[in-house]
């Protein structure tokens, strides 16, 4: 006896089970705000359709000196990272061309806070989980170079994790790209750097779309498509595409084709996937992660432009610590090589740390923010 879904060898049947986990992923993914990796690796294999034979046959060979697309995921994975030169490459700034610049120290002691326990934040992730244990080390030299306890204060979202700053719930934090400015700007946090591989740094905005849309082969090819875009606040995940994608090709998203925001880029490269959306923007080096832990497959995603390399998470500590503790923080992240940890094993080899400033290397996604309309002082922006 049949279910409402159908039994094994009944093509209706497994059909009606496919058009369901879309349904029901599509549910999931539009809440955005809770763990739905593990709610959707259940419906994975239902759509993995096969992919046309020919459906790379045109696809350029792959230099990295003159990238051409569109190109296979699984091809691009270990070029999924700008350069540390990259980095060091920046225009230097003086000042934020938008919004305010990194809070110097207070010059009443009056208002500096003395913790004896530092409390510190990852920027959220679907998964909290798999950061157990990874940031122990740093958390260990913390304590060493600062004589503080330091604890973990998980966050469950962007503006969670800046209000947690800002009402000094969090003296420690390794913001994402795009809320960063809201940080600096609503939470007074001062950003020192970022994580780095001997030769790696930062990421690029990769445009994607599933293999099987074979007439889908440039960012112009999003024009009239059903698209994903991750939070509102996300830089590559919807700012950057949103200033980017109108200047440079023409298609402006929300206009030229449909955005639903559905929080993450684990998220977005799901979607894409199970082919719940056609086209997104999305953080090469966030969704490669996900391809290595197996949640998705590789070949079946297309990339078809990639933007010049960006920086990612800022780690950053409270403005108003003192003075010591904040040099303790730097030297914990910047003086100490995590090469042989779990940290550099989670993230793809990068257990190092190189300094940033802030108006410098920041600097184009603050612009993007500007370009977006985004108030930097205005929590419901982020």
């Amino acid at each position: 006896m049949s279910d409402e879904f159908g039994t094994d060898g009944d093509a209706d049947g497994a059909k009606r089970k496919t058009s369901c986990c879309r349904v029901c992923r599509r549910t999931l993914l539009a809440g955005a705000g809770g763990a739905v990796t593990g709610a959707l690796a259940g419906c994975l294999s239902d759509t993995d359709d096969d992919i046309p034979d020919d459906a790379d046959e045109d696809f350029p060979d792959w230099d990295p000196e003159s990238p051409e697309f569109p190109q296979r995921m699984s091809t691009l994975m270990d070029y999924d990272n700008g350069s540390v030169e990259d980095i060091e490459a920046f225009e230097e700034r003086d000042e934020p061309v938008y919004g305010d610049p990194v809070r110097s120290p207070p010059t009443d002691d009056s208002e500096i806070i003395d913790p004896d326990t530092l409390l510190f934040a990852m920027t959220p992730t679907e998964d909290p989980a798999q950061y157990e244990g990874v940031f122990d080390p740093i958390m260990e030299n913390i304590e060493e170079e600062t004589g503080r306890d330091v604890e973990t204060n998980m966050v469950e979202s962007y503006a969670a994790q800046v209000e947690a700053m800002r009402s000094e719930q969090l003296h420690i934090g390794g913001f994402s790209t795009g809320p960063l400015p809201f940080a600096v700007n609503l939470a007074g946090a001062v950003p020192f750097g970022i994580q780095v591989s001997e030769d790696d740094a930062g990421y690029f905005l990769w445009a994607i779309t599933h293999m099987n849309n074979t007439d889908i082969d440039s960012v112009e090819d999003f024009a009239g498509r059903d698209g994903a875009h991750g939070d509102q606040s996300s830089n590559s995940g919807n700012l950057m595409p949103r200033a980017m994608f109108d200047d440079q090709f023409g298609v402006e998203p929300g206009e030229d084709y449909d955005v639903e925001h559905i929080g993450s880029h684990e998220n977005l490269v799901l979607s894409i996937y199970n082919q719940d959306h056609e086209v997104a923007p999305v953080c090469s080096y966030c969704v490669t992660r996900v391809a290595d832990r197996g949640d998705v497959d590789p070949e079946h995603i297309k990339v078809v432009w990639q933007s010049e390399p960006i920086v990612t998470t800022g780690f950053s500590y409270l403005y108003n610590l003192p003075s010591d503790v904040q040099e303790g923080i730097e030297r914990a992240f910047l003086e100490y090589d995590y090469s042989d940890t779990e940290l550099a094993e989670e993230f793809d080899g990068r257990g190092q740390f190189t300094e940033i400033d802030y108006a410098t290397h920041w600097h184009d996604i603050i612009v993007t923010h500007e370009a977006n309309g985004v108030d930097l002082t205005d929590p419901s922006d982020i």
